[in-house]
This record gives C-alpha cells, sequence and structure tokens, in this order.
C-alpha cells in the first residue's frame, strides 16, 4: 500500500488513490446455486492425490487452463507428533447475473484429518492485488520458504520445511487469491472481465461469495468461522465480517496483520500532522536496532517513544513549524537523527528525512517495510523503487508457490502464479463512501455491536513503516464502549510489514492468535 507521497514501489504507489474512487458491484451469486461440493474424505495414503470432479459449468478464456481439483494427504510435526491432514487445490466459481461463470477464485484449503468440529479461517493478503502466498507459504501453513534470522529473504537454497508455527494446529485453512490474483482468473480473461470483480464493495462480495460457497460445499456452513487478512486485506476481513454476520454465518473472529484500516490517517501531507507521530514509534525503534542489532530490547524504547510522540511531539507538530531546542534534542535522541537536521525540519522527524539520511550516511536504502533492513545502492535493474524487503521477497515466492501448489499439492496448470497483480491495483475503484466516511475500525465497531463475542486480534511489526502499528493503537482508542463485547486486541512483534519473516515472530503470533481461538471456542 502506498501511504504517503513517497517513492516507493508502483504497487504501493498506486494504492494511494485507490480508495478515493467510486465503484460498486452486487454479485448475484448465493452459496446454493455453486456447483455440488467436493469428494468425501478418504483413506488416501500420505501424499497421494485423489481425483475430483471438474466443477460442472465450465469457463472460457482462461478457465480452459485450470485443471480439476486437487486432493492430497500429507502429515506434518507438531508439537512432536504428527498431525494428518488433507490439502485441496482448486477453483470454485464464481457465478454472474444470469448464472453463468463469472469467474474461477483459487484456493488452498487444509483440513484436519480427523477433527471434524474445527473452526476454519480464510485467508487473504491485501495489495490490492495480491494473492495469499505471502501468508500461505511464509507464515501460517503446513510447508514454508524460511528467512533469514532479520527477515530480510529467504534463505538461499530456496526451499519448503515444515512450520512448526502452523495455525492448521487449531484450525482448519483456506487460502484465498481473489480474482486476477495467484490462478484465480475472470473467465473470460483479460482485464475488462477482471476489473468487474475489482474495488473494494467488488471485492468483498466476490469473496464473501467465495466463502458461503465453500462453506456450503464442505457442509460448513453453521461452523465457528475466523478471517485472516493482511496489509489491505485487514480492510477487506473488516468489510467481510459485517458481510457475513448479515449472511447469518457464525463469525467469530477476526486476525487484522499490520491493517491497513484508515487510508486518510495513513497518507501524510502538509496539514495532516497525525502520521508524524505514528511514524515515530517505529523510527525510534528501527534507529535503535541499526544500532546495536536484532539483540537489542526494544519494548522499553517503543513505550518511551509512545508517550513522547502521543503528548510532548504532538502538541509541538499540531502548533505549527516552529522548532523547539528542547523537542529537537528528545527527537534527536530517539531517531539517531543529528540536531542539525531535526532543527532543520522544524524539530520534526519526516520518516523520508529518516531514510534519506541513512541512505546519504551508508549508500544504502532502508525497506519501508522493514526500516530495520537495507540494501546497497545502486537499486538493481535500473528499479529506482526497488524495495528490499517486498521485491526480494516476491522475486522468490511466486515461483516457490506454483512450484508447491504443482509439486506437492498435485494442481498443475500453464497459467501464471501471479502474486502482485499491479494492473488490479492501478484500476482498483474504492466505494467513495466507505473509504472517507466508514474506516475499518468502524466497519468492526458495527461488527462487534451485532455480536459482541467477536474476537478481533491486530498484529503489527514494530518496525513497519508502511502501517505503523500506532496508528492502530490510535485507532483502538478511538472505538466506543460496547456492552458485553471483548477488547480488541493490539499485539507488536519484532520485525516490519511481514513480521512473520522473522521465525521468532512467527512463532510469537501464533501462540498468541492460538490463545485467542482457544478462547473464543469456551
Amino acid at each position: 500500500m502506498s501511504v504517503r507521497n513517497r517513492s516507493v514501489t508502483s504497487y504501493l504507489k498506486a494504492l494511494i488513490g485507490a480508495l478515493a474512487l467510486t465503484g460498486l458491484f452486487s454479485h448475484a451469486a448465493a452459496a446454493q446455486d455453486l456447483p455440488p461440493g467436493h469428494p468425501p474424505h478418504g483413506g488416501a495414503t500420505d501424499n497421494k492425490r485423489e481425483a475430483s470432479p471438474a466443477p460442472s459449468q465450465a469457463g472460457g478464456g482462461f478457465a480452459q487452463h485450470l485443471p480439476a481439483d486437487s486432493v492430497t494427504q500429507h502429515t506434518v510435526t507438531l508439537d512432536g507428533k504428527p498431525f494428518a491432514y488433507k490439502a485441496t487445490a482448486g477453483t470454485l466459481p464464481l457465478l454472474g447475473p444470469q448464472g453463468d461463470v463469472a469467474a474461477k477464485m483459487f484456493y488452498v484449503a487444509y483440513q484436519a484429518a480427523n477433527a471434524p468440529a474445527r473452526p476454519t479461517t480464510f485467508v487473504f493478503n491485501g495489495g490490492p492485488g495480491a494473492a495469499s502466498a505471502f501468508l500461505h507459504i511464509a507464515a501460517l501453513g503446513p510447508r514454508i520458504v524460511p528467512f533469514a534470522e532479520n527477515g530480510a529473504a529467504p534463505l538461499r537454497p530456496v526451499r519448503f520445511v515444515d512450520n512448526p508455527a502452523t495455525w492448521l494446529a487449531f484450525t482448519d485453512l483456506v487460502f484465498i487469491d481473489p480474482v486476477g490474483t495467484g490462478y484465480s482468473r475472470a473467465t473470460g480473461g483479460g482485464d475488462d472481465k477482471e476489473a468487474a470483480f475489482w474495488g473494494d464493495e467488488k471485492d468483498a462480495n466476490s469473496v464473501a461469495t467465495f466463502i458461503r460457497g465453500w462453506l456450503s460445499r464442505n457442509g460448513r456452513s453453521l461452523a465457528p468461522v475466523y478471517l485472516a487478512g493482511e496489509s489491505y486485506g485487514g480492510l477487506r476481513a473488516a468489510i467481510l465480517a459485517e458481510k457475513l454476520l448479515d449472511a447469518g454465518l457464525d463469525v467469530q473472529g477476526a486476525v487484522l496483520i499490520s491493517p491497513a484500516l484508515d487510508f486518510p490517517l495513513l497518507r501524510g501531507n502538509r496539514f495532516n500532522v497525525l502520521p508524524l507521530a505514528f511514524d515515530l514509534p517505529s523510527l525510534a525503534v528501527a534507529a535503535a536496532e541499526l544500532k546495536d542489532g536484532t539483540k537489542t530490547t526494544v519494548e522499553n524504547i517503543a513505550r518511551e517513544a509512545e508517550a513522547f510522540a502521543a503528548t510532548d511531539y504532538l502538541v509541538h507538530v499540531a502548533r505549527g513549524r516552529v522548532p523547539s531546542e528542547a523537542i529537537t534534542a528528545r527527537v534527536s535522541q530517539l531517531t539517531g537523527l543529528s540536531p542539525e537536521i531535526v532543527a532543520r525540519n522544524q524539530s520534526r522527524a519526516p520518516d523520508d528525512v529518516f531514510f534519506d539520511e541513512y541512505e546519504r550516511a551508508t549508500n544504502r536504502r532502508l525497506s519501508r517495510y522493514d526500516a530495520t533492513v537495507s540494501a546497497p545502492l545502486p537499486m538493481p535493474a535500473k528499479n529506482d523503487r526497488f524495495d528490499v524487503i517486498l521485491d526480494g521477497a516476491s522475486s522468490v515466492l511466486a515461483p516457490a508457490a506454483a512450484t508447491y501448489i504443482a509439486q506437492d499439492l498435485g494442481f498443475r496448470t500453464d497459467l501464471d502464479y501471479r502474486l502482485l497483480n499491479e494492473t488490479a491495483n492501478r484500476r482498483w475503484s474504492g466505494d467513495r463512501k466507505r473509504a472517507h466516511e466508514a474506516s475499518g475500525v468502524e466497519l468492526i465497531e458495527r461488527a462487534r455491536t451485532q455480536n459482541p463475542a467477536l474476537k478481533v486480534f491486530i498484529a503489527h511489526g514494530y518496525t513497519d513503516l508502511v502501517t505503523p502499528y500506532a496508528l492502530s493503537r490510535y485507532l483502538i482508542g478511538q472505538l466506543r464502549p460496547i456492552e458485553g463485547a471483548a477488547p480488541v486486541e493490539l499485539h507488536v512483534y519484532r520485525g516490519g510489514h511481514m513480521m512473520y519473516f522473522r521465525g521468532a515472530s512467527r512463532e510469537a503470533l501464533t501462540r498468541d492468535v492460538r490463545r485467542m481461538y482457544e478462547t473464543s471456542q469456551r
């Protein structure tokens, strides 16, 4: 996501205006209109493929390259014991107003072999225009690509390993690729066909239709449902929670990872100074880790920066561009910027100044996705907007996802696996009312009013400068009390936007989320 006037990847830059556009889509398909479900679970041996019939309604264009669903059996070691599960890689058709197949949405579902009463968690990434591979094969799935200790890049040679922190230990998982991402395609092919699914409401309606359809196919329409979304996917989860509750589903929880919940507050400008205060704690933690390494303790630094940012610093920047020696000294001490640089910026620490000064001093460019990770200049492939975290991970996760889906899950196709669809990102059209009148937290508030038992878990990385954690803390503080509702949880971990790239943070995230699930099921 793009959040300010910055030199970032085109994938992020396009999102600045995404929610300012208008668009509305009413998807006509209902759960009962979908084709019959998958065959019942059989007794196949480990990694043995079961044949599944192709959907009964064929589509044209790209759809002809989508094979029948593939069902395989696997085991993973969890807590020192073998855990058996079924994996289904396939597509589910979305029907148009006349009952024709408008699109086929690709998914990978993992279901425990001997635990039919478990909740189901539907997982997606953000973008808009991102497939679910980030959360699927780098965070939550049973098999993942390991990254370096600081989350900077996947380890070479690229390989898959069992994930002891998989959420499959406590919930079935369905990873969804929205239309135009992964192997999901509009059946007619072409950008115009897919654009019918690109936009806040269009997207949410299609994903909601998928969820209802998958639950119906699998006889789980009355079972507990959870949602997990990252970045823009956090906003998608907030929209979906209300839609699915309206549809009568038992939505019990939502996990929002590095969510983009309020775009106007993410976008700083000359007259919106709040982002300066939201960024400061993340800059302070990044400065400490850049100076002392990953072993440094950052929790106290974060708390100190949060307190200063919400009091003296916020009052100072709200007064206008008037320098202050006391504020300058404090900002300099927290961020590592020289007093001269801070004073030159009217005792403020804009994040672009922090990044520019680091680059000037080191000839390296920091990632906005994790401001402790950098790449040497010049940027590769003459791409001045290269981000070492996003682009480095994407270059590996796209072919890794395609290889894993084909070889381990048995779903083989000639289509490209679209990890990041920049066309979708550019052409995304948001509902103006939703973008400017209803933030993600307002949608969460309405969902919690409808179901006070709904658990909401928000996770952030300390050094994420794309969606800084202090913004979510601020938004949570603005929520109105709801009688009988559980408080919204906020957890912050070492690392950046994809804090789960760091093994220790991935394990801590899973541990905390599992506790929330177990509380919900009591």
